[in-house]
C-alpha cells in the first residue's frame, strides 16, 4: 500500500518489498506463492477497507431524506474526503484500474471496485432524491476524485472542487451552472504558468513519441532504452545519447502524452463540429472510442498525482479541460445559449469517466447515458 503511495506499480518488486518489511524476499513467495498473488491480496484488503469507508459515510447521512439541492455540499465532500483523507486508497484503486487494463487477472478485483461504487452512488442518489442519475454521477466522481489527487493550490483546489460540485447539482435539478470564480482564476493561472512546448530535432521527437507507445502498452514499468530503441527502429546508442537516463525518457514520454491530452489545445481555436445532433452524437462516440484506446495518459495522471517533479502538469491538466468537448457541447445546446468555462468542465468530466469505464472494460451505456445528461441540460 506504501508503495502504491509513494513510488506506484512500477516501484513494486519483491527485493524492494522485502527490504521495506524487513524480512527475506523469500517470505513473498513463502506467504503468497508469487509477488502477483500479493499485489491481488493487497488489493483485496484496499477494496474492503473501501468499502468499510463508504458504508461509514452513508450511515453518517442516515436519517430522513435530503433535498435534491443538499447533493452539491456533500459531494464535494465526499470527493475531498476520498482524495485526500482516504489518499493511500485512492492511490490503490488508481493504480488497479492500470493493472486490470493490462493484466486480466486483476479485471476481477478492478470490476469489484467499479460495483463497489455503482453501489455506494446509487444509495447516496437515492438518500437525496437523484438515484436516476447514479451512473452518471458515478462518471464524473471517477473523473473529478482523480483530478482532485493533483496537489496544486490546496486553498483554489478546494474552492474550486466546491464551485464544480454546484454546478453538476444544478445540472441533475435541471438548473444552469453557477458562476465559478476560483474555477476561472485557476484556469487564468494554469494559462499564465503554460510549460513552453518542447523545441525537438526528428530524431528526438520520435524517440519520445516511441517513448510514449511503450508506456501505453507496458506501463512505466515496461520503459527502457532498449524497449524505446526498438519501438523507434532505432539503434540502442543513439536512444541512450539522446536520453541519457530512464528518467529523461519518462519526462519526455509524459510531455509527448500530455500534449496529445491538453498540452496545446489552448494555443489553437477550438474545434467547429458540424452536422445534426444525430451525426454529432454520432463524433462524440467516435472520440470516446478512440481516446478509450490511449491507455498511456493513465499513466501520466498517476504520476502528476503522485511525483512533485510533474507539478507544473497539475493545474493544466485539472482547469484546462473542456476545449474540444466544450465545443461539442455548444453545438449540441440551443442556439444562443451559453456556454461557461464550467459547463465545459462538467461536460468534459462526464465524458472523460465514460472513456475510462471503456478503457479498463467495464460495461457503460455511451449513447444511452448521454442522450440522459443531455435531456438534463436541455431543460428550460
Amino acid at each position: 500500500m506504501t508503495q502504491w503511495t509513494n513510488e506506484g506499480g512500477a516501484g513494486i518488486s519483491a527485493r524492494r518489498l522485502s527490504q521495506i518489511a524487513n524480512v527475506p524476499a523469500s517470505s513473498i513467495y513463502h506467504h503468497f506463492g508469487s509477488l502477483e498473488q500479493l499485489l491481488l491480496v493487497a488489493q483485496e484488503g484496499a477494496c474492503d477497507a473501501a468499502a468499510l469507508w463508504c458504508e461509514a459515510r452513508l450511515d453518517e447521512m442516515a436519517g430522513p431524506p435530503i433535498a435534491a439541492n443538499g447533493f452539491a455540499a456533500a459531494f464535494a465532500a465526499l470527493i475531498d474526503e476520498w482524495a485526500v483523507g482516504q489518499r493511500g486508497l485512492a492511490f490503490a484503486w488508481r493504480e488497479c484500474q492500470l493493472l486490470g487494463m493490462r493484466d486480466p487477472r486483476f479485471r476481477p478485483i478492478s470490476q469489484r471496485w467499479s460495483a463497489l461504487w455503482s453501489n455506494f452512488w446509487a444509495r447516496f442518489g437515492g438518500h437525496v432524491g437523484l438515484a436516476d442519475h447514479a451512473r452518471l454521477t458515478q462518471y464524473v466522481f471517477d473523473s473529478e476524485s482523480y483530478f482532485h489527487m493533483f496537489r496544486w493550490r490546496r486553498v483554489v483546489d478546494r474552492a474550486g472542487l466546491d464551485e464544480f460540485c454546484r454546478g453538476w447539482g444544478a445540472w441533475l435539478t435541471g438548473l444552469p451552472a453557477p458562476p465559478s470564480p476560483w474555477r476561472d482564476f485557476a484556469r487564468l493561472e494554469a494559462m499564465r504558468g503554460l510549460p513552453p512546448l518542447p523545441d525537438r530535432d526528428e530524431t528526438t521527437a520520435r524517440i519520445a513519441a516511441a517513448a510514449a507507445t511503450v508506456i501505453a502498452r507496458a506501463g512505466t514499468a515496461g520503459l527502457t532504452h532498449r524497449a524505446v530503441a526498438a519501438e523507434a527502429d532505432l539503434t540502442l546508442g543513439v536512444v541512450s545519447h539522446k536520453f541519457r537516463t530512464v528518467a529523461d525518457l519518462l519526462r519526455a514520454a509524459f510531455e509527448t502524452i500530455y500534449i496529445r491530452s491538453a498540452g496545446a489545445s489552448e494555443r489553437d481555436p477550438p474545434p467547429t463540429p458540424r452536422g445534426s445532433r444525430e451525426e454529432l452524437l454520432r463524433q462524440m462516440a467516435g472520440l470516446q472510442q478512440r481516446s478509450a484506446t490511449d491507455s498511456g495518459v493513465e499513466d501520466l495522471f498517476i504520476a502528476v498525482a503522485r511525483d512533485p517533479a510533474l507539478h507544473q502538469f497539475a493545474a493544466q491538466l485539472r482547469y484546462r479541460r473542456g476545449h474540444t468537448s466544450g465545443a461539442y457541447l455548444r453545438a449540441l445546446v440551443a442556439p444562443g445559449r451559453v456556454v461557461s468555462s464550467l459547463d465545459a468542465a462538467l461536460f468534459s468530466a462526464f465524458m472523460t469517466g465514460q472513456i475510462r469505464a471503456r478503457r479498463f472494460g467495464i460495461e457503460c451505456a455511451p449513447g444511452e447515458k448521454l442522450a440522459q445528461l443531455m435531456a438534463l441540460i436541455d431543460r428550460p
